[in-house]
């Protein structure tokens, strides 16, 4: 044990000295524990009426996350499962006189603090927590240790249920079915007895979102539950939530460790999809994931020729890897918006967030997958006339997924037409301004250098970008006051404007192969 220890010590060791060698990865450091900073001095900084909203609903939507996040990790058991090792630990420790139970343990003691830092994000959300619940920062370390809790436990599911399914499809659906179904029942139970009572819905969403029945949702209902009774002082209800963490690492461990006497075959395959899907990144190359049966149905373009072919393939592929017409990202966080306004009431809000959760997908469209592979550079075209073709496919998913998002707002908030009109209008603008500052960093730095700095100076050049367009909507609803939607019409015409012009600036990108691809 003491050479697992060492082992451990040293990763440590090793990773502060490359902190310390790099200074770009130390000034991303310095800057990100800086914005928590600000974030909580804004936050607290807020008036005493600060609270305005039941608490219920917090803690509600404490739930629907911890659900999403639970849904989302454990279902990649289906798929090629979820590994707590790197390929480092796998070369080190696979081949060590260990008992696999002791590798298991070391392996489940490195995954609490990644599992910790995945939800770091709910730091930044303070401010507006602080000053619509009235919560408290205890409040929102509790939540982040919850997050960081069903992390944990659904990467371990993931494991175990990957280790079950592996080696025979109908099991795998059999499981799948089950997984499903237990989930789609308490989704159902809520929107029953949501419906069915009398009263305003939201309220009765939040009041059996926080119902006891709840508690029984696998890891997510346990875990809000001890998140929610450490914040009130409910001793019982932690150290029940406590036990039912405690026993599903036990029983999640004796079954992965029990079930087959060796299970480093399937934690191979999950540690070389996770460490091939890193390499690739790091390379600065495209990686794909497909499914394990796919449907190819027509192949061939039926049209398209010289850079139109371009988007004809994206449309292809298209058909071939989505179920609907989006993908699971983009599904979840228009759910994620459309209930996050039917919950505030208020449609700005929602399309702020939804906004916000634009910068991290419209760099993983085709486009950007098809700027590491060597085809389009080859097609004897003008550049710009290809990456024109290339957008064309971000243009009719982002129509898609604005329409499906900003359209229920008419349902359930009683929106104007013309506002959902012109959200969906704005809502384009942005994922056109945010891909023109994709573009153009892939122009000046590409693929090369340090990725936690490009991260960086893509938000901060985001959100730079993003001024005009609000300071112009802001102006004109304040001296237009009577034209419904104005603001995000505005918004629109000026962030397609600064869009065309990045895009323009960057209309060599595919004339510097070697330099993007470096």
């Amino acid at each position: 044990m003491s050479s697992l220890v060492f082992l451990l010590s040293r990763k440590l060791k090793n990773r502060l000295r490359e902190m310390l060698r790099r200074p770009s990865e130390l000034i991303v450091l310095v800057v990100f524990v800086g914005l928590i900073g600000v974030t909580i001095f804004t936050g607290n900084r807020s008036l005493p009426s600060a609270g305005t909203r039941s608490v219920e609903e917090f803690y509600a939507i404490v739930l629907a996350l911890y659900v999403f996040e639970f849904v989302l990790i454990a279902k990649n058991g289906f798929l090629n499962g979820a590994s707590m090792f790197s390929m480092a630990d796998v070369n080190l420790l696979f081949t060590s006189p260990k008992k696999p139970q002791i590798l298991l343990t070391f392996g489940l003691f490195s995954q609490l603090g990644r599992s910790l830092m995945l939800g770091v994000f709910i730091l930044y959300q303070y401010a507006w927590v602080h000053d619509t619940y009235g919560v408290g920062l205890g409040t929102i370390i509790a939540v982040l240790v919850g997050y960081g809790a069903v992390a944990f436990l659904s990467q371990m599911l993931a494991m175990l249920i990957y280790s079950v399914t592996s080696s025979d499809d109908k099991r795998c659906k059999i499981a799948k079915a089950v997984f499903y179904a237990v989930v789609a029942s308490f989704l159902v139970c809520l929107g029953f007895t949501s419906f069915s009572s009398g009263g305003e819905l939201l309220s009765n969403v939040c009041k059996n979102a926080n119902s006891p029945v709840m508690h029984f949702f696998p890891v997510a209902g346990f875990v809000r539950l001890g998140v929610v009774s450490a914040v009130s002082g409910d001793y019982k209800g932690l150290l029940l939530a406590v036990l039912c963490f405690v026993l599903c690492v036990a029983v999640f461990y004796i079954l992965v460790s029990r079930l087959k006497s060796d299970y480093y075959e399937d934690v191979l395959k999950a540690t070389e999809v996770s460490f091939s899907a890193i390499t690739a990144r790091k390379e600065g190359k495209a990686a794909e994931t497909a499914p394990r049966n796919v449907k190819v149905g027509k192949t061939g373009f039926s049209r398209g020729e010289g850079a139109s072919a371009i988007a004809e393939k994206h449309k292809l592929e298209n058909r071939r890897s989505k179920v609907l017409i989006l993908d699971m990202v983009n599904l979840v966080f228009a759910v994620i918006t459309i209930g996050f306004a039917f919950i505030v009431k208020d449609s700005f809000y929602a399309f702020i967030m939804n906004v916000y959760f634009s910068i991290f997908t419209v760099g993983t469209g085709r486009w950007a997958k098809e700027l590491l592979l060597p085809y389009v550079y080859l097609i004897p075209e003008p550049p710009f006339k290809k990456l024109i073709n290339m957008l064309r496919e971000q243009l009719w998913s982002s129509v898609a997924e604005a329409t499906l998002t900003f359209l229920p707002f008419y349902f359930i908030l009683n929106t104007s037409p013309l506002m959902v009109l012109g959200m969906i209008f704005a809502k384009l603008s942005f994922n056109f301004l945010f891909v023109g500052v994709n573009l153009i960093l892939q122009r000046f730095f590409g693929n090369g250098g340090n990725k936690a700095l490009l991260v960086f100076l893509y938000f901060l050049l985001a959100a730079l970008c993003s001024l005009p367009g609000v300071a112009a909507g802001v102006a004109m609803s304040a001296l237009v006051p009577v034209f419904e939607g104005v603001l995000f019409f505005a918004m629109a015409l000026v962030n397609i404007l600064a869009g065309v012009i990045i895009i323009f600036c960057s209309r060599n990108i595919l004339t510097t192969a070697e330099f993007n691809n470096k």
